[in-house]
């Protein structure tokens, strides 16, 4: 209710009067719900509220019901039910034969399909705490910063998580840090990963959707490199 899109659903009244008033014939409606949804009740609850709404606009025949589509970013999130979501909007369909309703996928259809990898450029304890920074930062992937977004991240230089040799520890606690003079330019913190060193590569998961788009040069920095394999 607090967001800056579209109309308060206790203006639709007001908003119809308009409509009349200026002649406006509206096919659809449309809902913004937010950005990677995962719950797939929400979807019908959608559906059957703007079906509410729709009662006094006679002319619709299109829904759209927004997006877009989850993805899990951590280990252990599971995936969206597609085949649930599919069913809920097959009932929802059958009490609303005469409409259309549209989805936005969003950031399902590539999210997933991309990584960030970065280098790590070095090491430091301050305070009993561990930094490790890398190559690149915030201008590459603003999603941690910005919103405080999870992204998973994996030392791919050193996969094993078996004991040392000398019985010294094969992981260690850090935050993972970009080279941006921001506080802020912060892409994990308290991450488990398996011990790193200058040189070594991590990957930074799930970066396919406002990733790459949604990088920059600030700083006057260049944003990682868009590869497609």
């Amino acid at each position: 209710y607090n967001s800056k899109f579209g109309i308060s659903i206790k203006d639709v009244e007001a908003v119809a009067t308009l409509c009349s008033g200026l002649n406006i014939t509206v096919r659809g409606l449309h809902i913004h719900n937010g950005s990677g949804v995962m719950d797939v009740i929400s979807w019908s609850e959608t559906a059957l509220l703007l079906a509410k709404v729709a009662e006094t606009f006679p002319t619709v025949t299109a829904l759209n019901l927004g997006g877009g589509l989850g993805v899990p970013y951590k280990p252990t999130e599971l995936p969206l039910d597609l085949d649930g979501l599919n069913d809920l909007l097959k009932r929802v369909k059958t009490v609303l034969p005469k409409m259309e309703l549209w989805m936005e996928p969003g950031r399902y259809i590539v999210a997933e399909s991309g990584v960030l990898l970065a280098t790590v450029t070095q090491i430091k304890e301050k305070d009993g705490k561990v930094f490790v920074g890398i190559d690149t930062g915030m201008n590459s992937l603003i999603r941690p910063s910005l919103y405080g977004s999870y992204h998973h991240i994996v030392n791919l230089s050193s996969e094993s998580d078996l004991e040392s040799v000398d019985g010294s520890p094969t992981t260690i606690t850090a935050d993972i840090v970009g080279p941006i003079c921001e506080s802020g330019d912060v892409l994990g913190t308290n991450r488990v990963l398996n011990q790193v060193s200058v040189g070594s590569i991590l990957l930074i998961a799930t970066t396919g959707a406002y990733g790459h788009c949604m990088g920059s040069c600030y700083n006057n920095r260049r944003p990682a490199r868009e590869l497609m394999i």
